[in-house]
């Protein structure tokens, strides 16, 4: 018995380890934008709330969205094709910062307040619906310009 045991250990190899690549986000976020990029200033009154905004649209169908709120709160969307990646800034219903991360496949990766609480669904589905409704008013003023 001894000695099969001693055979299979011989026959058996060490487990080769290969250096893993770190994990990265398949889009992270990034403040840099093309310097050529090209950009639109607009005006909207959405949902009640109205500002101003500027839309930068880059490579790959990226579009970033800074708007700047009526009562002086702020957003930050960015955008690939018609899904909401990133918005970091003022909540809608609240004066609370807050900061989200969707997947490519829209799924919610982070949902941060900066009172430290949750963000709610309603909050989450309000930036999201602003964030098309900006979108669409960037993309208009763009093919009519």
């Amino acid at each position: 018995m001894g000695l099969i045991l001693l055979a299979l250990g011989a026959c058996s190899k060490e487990p080769t380890t290969t250096p893993n690549a770190p994990l990265t986000p398949a889009l992270a976020p990034t403040n840099e934008v093309a310097v050529n990029a090209p950009k639109l200033s607009g005006r909207i009154n959405a949902a009640g709330i109205e500002a101003t905004y500027e839309a930068t649209f880059e490579e790959q169908e990226r579009l970033r969205i800074r708007e700047q709120r009526a009562d002086s709160r702020k957003g930050e969307y960015e955008l690939r094709g018609a899904r909401l990646l990133h918005y970091s800034g003022s909540g809608l219903s609240s004066a609370d910062a807050i900061e989200l991360r969707f997947s490519l496949q829209g799924v919610l990766e982070l949902a941060k307040s900066g009172s430290g609480g949750t963000v709610s669904q309603e909050e989450i589905s309000a930036i999201r619906e602003r964030a098309q409704l900006l979108r669409s008013h960037a993309l208009a003023q763009k093919t009519t310009r």
